[in-house]
């Protein structure tokens, strides 16, 4: 049997079901159709009786709804959708003290309320491979911005959730972390990388980060510091270590550990879009709404399906599920979708 993902920044879903033209009639005709059995939402931007009252035919239909909310109104939170039920929903994380990296999950507690992270377990009927569950995880990671308080955020935020998930690998347990990370990892994942060097989202801390959970790519090299990043000049946004953008954010002992690290050699995730797509320029999963960057594919890759090593070997296809025209789109974000076989 196969098993399908899709994960999507529906950009507010109070907007994203709302009917804007005849030929686009936004989320809900697109989720009635979509062979995803579960969908990873971010950017949900509503509470929970805002979200059920915008999801009220799908749920009436059967899908179910598990959700986390940001206590800020109106903004992040993220939700998992599931035509099967989802069982010991976990909002947050980091919940235990991690072996190895001390404070880590102290620093985790800054984002408890943040509707930046849910994951639950979702029992699969008949599997032929032995695969009886998998964990779910929908992320919406801090976008950050250089040069302000939102990129000291951000910073924070892969301290704390890097020791978590690396945690979560070594358990062994099928799993899938779907979302907007926010980060390109390498340059084929960014149309315009070249002017985008200091910009949240390409930066090398953020870039290293990625190096250190996934490892590297088939070339075996790390970007982060090459001489295609760096140019003729030098990466205006420096190099690993540096954490270019900050304002008073001050590396610790856990990410002072990550740089020690540097990429992981033997990684327990897998990028599994780029796993199917290797040679692939993106595919591109978000274009601003401004100007012809979404006609003319000047896009980014940021929204990822990241499973643990075995379950990433069951990925059968993978594809981004982008509107046929700009009119016809309903969030700046398309779905990812991974096929698994399970």
């Amino acid at each position: 049997m196969t098993f399908t993902v899709a994960s999507i920044n529906v950009n507010g879903i109070r907007a994203a079901v709302k009917k804007r033209s005849e030929e686009n009639l936004g989320f809900l005709p697109w989720l009635d159709r979509t062979p995803a059995d579960v969908v990873l939402m971010q950017e949900v931007r509503a509470d929970e009786a805002q979200t059920q009252a915008a999801l009220a035919p799908a749920l009436d239909a059967g899908w179910h709804l598990v959700q986390a909310p940001a206590a800020a109104k109106g903004r992040a939170g993220v939700g998992i959708l599931s035509r099967l039920p989802l069982r010991d929903v976990q909002i947050g994380f980091g919940h235990e003290d991690i072996a190895g990296h001390p404070g880590a999950s102290a620093a985790a507690r800054e984002f408890d309320g943040a509707g930046r992270y849910i994951e639950a377990t979702v029992d699969l009927p008949g599997g032929d491979g032995g695969v009886g569950a998998v964990r779910v995880a929908s992320l919406y990671l801090p976008s950050g911005s250089a040069k302000t308080a939102k990129q000291d955020e951000k910073y924070r935020f892969l301290d704390a959730f890097g020791p978590y998930l690396q945690a979560r690998a070594a358990v062994g347990e099928p799993m899938i972390v779907g979302g907007d990370w926010n980060i390109c990892h390498r340059r084929q994942d960014l149309k315009n990388w070249r002017t985008n060097r200091t910009k949240a989202g390409f930066l090398p801390d953020e870039r290293a980060f990625m190096d250190s959970l996934l490892g590297v790519g088939l070339d075996g090299a790390s970007q982060v510091g090459d001489v295609v990043d760096a140019g003729r000049a030098g990466n205006p946004g420096g190099s690993a270590g540096d954490f270019y953008g900050s304002v008073d954010y001050v590396p610790g002992d856990l990410a002072q550990a990550r740089l020690a690290g540097g990429a992981a050699e033997e990684p327990g995730w897998v990028d599994v879009v780029r796993k199917l797509h290797p040679e692939a320029e993106g595919p591109y999963s978000w274009w601003t709404f401004r100007g012809q960057a979404f006609d003319t594919d000047a896009g980014w890759r940021i929204d990822l399906q990241v499973a643990t090593r075995e379950l990433a070997e069951r990925a059968r296809r993978a594809w981004v599920d982008r509107a046929e025209a700009y009119a016809l789109r309903w969030s700046d974000h398309s779905p990812v979708m991974v096929e698994y076989g399970v």
